[in-house]
């Protein structure tokens, strides 16, 4: 049964959201009372369970004080100081401006976990710049849209937030699935960088005209505060993760107990908010401040993120209940397989589950069965779940439908169309590659 419910939570926020053009939030409730019917008799019990459940859960309000978050650091042009200071650094290279929107996807993905949010504050800045410097407007839109996925691919993002709260990533740390991401993001990040090195040099792009442009030290003077938002970040990390945990843990000083109540996906919105407020509090009480602008804009996504969130875990609990795990854990391991093999084909199902739908609902749908299915041929928990999110952060860069495709199309004026074998090519599959080391280890991901 736990499969069937699988297949209908599928096809259910396929129709509804795809087919019928719905939001994302309304196919997942749908698909989240379709899941429970397959309960038979026991309907009404299930979904009654599995909603007390997700009300409980503290990754709904995370994912709404993420979305918080990121109004704040837009509303206070953070982000603009932070690519200002990149430029600075990597304005003077060969292909400068494509450098620094990678490094600037990066840093957005650091703080925030939306695909299209990431395009739109990047690509409305570095695509016409990109542009300028010689790159063509179909190769800067496929690396604004093939980067968006580091919204996903980083920590933290709401996708990571629903397998942390899924049955199967039960007793996993989220300090440790925080760190691991984070190291896994880094390998992602630098394949860009290297992606980057290489179609400079192919596309004979020439160094960027210097003059006007910043030193390191001026854009250090005018905007070294707004790296103080990594604080919010670096902080929490070092309270549930590392040497000063241990430290602190030791019976005499905090003790394990209370240490290991602090929640890293609760601190950090609440720190790098904090931080962005106090840091920009002058720009967001300006008379021409666009902060209840941008506020009113976002107030829909936090209705989608916290109905998203809350469906899609109380539809995990209810395949959870009904045995998918198990289910396909055994399917899978009555093949006979190779490790190799087995890693292989959860990466590609998560890759094509992701092209349709969200990373979201991908991980609603699928999470818990891949996480399962990796553990089962002897993968560690934490690398399982950070494997998974590396594959549903292709979501943005998928074509036909990926959001960011289109979005970064538009800012550059250019076919999306044209874009969709670039983005297979240079994107979709290497993701697939990437995540595949990280699930053998042979991408090396240190874990406590």
């Amino acid at each position: 049964m736990g499969v069937l419910a699988l297949g209908v939570f599928i096809a259910v926020t396929v129709i509804v959201n795809v087919v019928l053009k719905r939001r994302i939030s309304e196919a997942l409730v749908l698909a989240l009372i379709a899941c429970s019917l397959v309960g038979g008799a026991d309907a009404l019990n299930l979904l009654s369970a599995a909603v007390v459940d997700g009300f409980q859960s503290d990754v709904t309000f995370a994912g709404m004080a993420f979305v918080f978050m990121g109004v704040i650091v837009s509303a206070t042009g953070l982000i603009e100081r932070l690519i200002h200071i990149l430029n600075s650094m990597f304005g003077r290279v060969r292909g400068g401006s494509a450098y620094v929107s990678t490094l600037g996807s990066a840093a957005i993905g650091l703080v925030a976990g939306s695909t299209a949010g990431n395009t739109a504050t990047v690509g409305s800045v570095t695509i016409p710049w990109m542009k300028e410097n010689g790159w063509s407007s179909n190769r800067a839109a496929t690396l604004v849209a093939g980067n968006s996925g580091l919204g996903v691919a980083l920590p933290p993002n709401s996708t990571m937030f629903i397998l942390l709260a899924m049955p199967a990533a039960a007793g996993i740390s989220a300090g440790d699935v925080y760190v691991a991401l984070a190291i896994g993001g880094a390998y992602c990040v630098l394949y860009r960088m290297i992606l980057v090195f290489t179609w400079a040099r192919a596309d004979g792009i020439p160094v960027a005209n210097r003059e006007g442009m910043a030193t390191l030290g001026q854009a250090l003077r005018e905007g070294w505060r707004s790296l103080l938002i990594f604080l919010g970040i670096a902080i929490p990390v070092a309270l549930t993760f590392g040497p000063l945990f241990e430290f602190l843990s030791r019976p005499e000083l905090v003790g394990k107990n209370s240490m290991g109540s602090i929640s890293i996906i609760v601190w950090v919105p609440i720190l790098i908010s904090a931080i962005a407020l106090i840091e920009g509090r002058k720009r967001i009480f300006a008379p021409d401040s666009k902060f209840k602008v941008i506020l009113n804009r976002e107030l829909p996504q936090f209705a989608t993120v916290g109905v998203s969130l809350f469906a899609a875990l109380s539809a995990s609990n209810i395949m959870e209940a009904l045995g998918v795990g198990p289910q396909l854990s055994d399917f899978l391991g009555s093949l006979d397989m190779p490790k190799a093999a087995i890693v292989a084909i959860v990466c590609v199902m998560a890759v094509v589950v992701a092209t349709p739908l969200s990373s979201t609902a991908t991980a609603a749908a699928v999470g818990a069965p891949a996480v399962m299915a990796l553990t089962s041929v002897g993968i560690d928990p934490v690398i399982a779940v950070v494997t998974v999110l590396l594959c549903t952060s292709t979501e943005g860069s998928s074509p036909p439908v990926g959001a960011p495709i289109y979005l970064a199309a538009g800012f550059a004026e250019t076919n999306p169309t044209k874009m969709f074998m670039p983005l297979l090519g240079y994107f979709v599959l290497p993701m697939i590659v990437i995540a595949w080391l990280v699930g053998m280890g042979w991408l090396p991901i240190p874990i406590s």
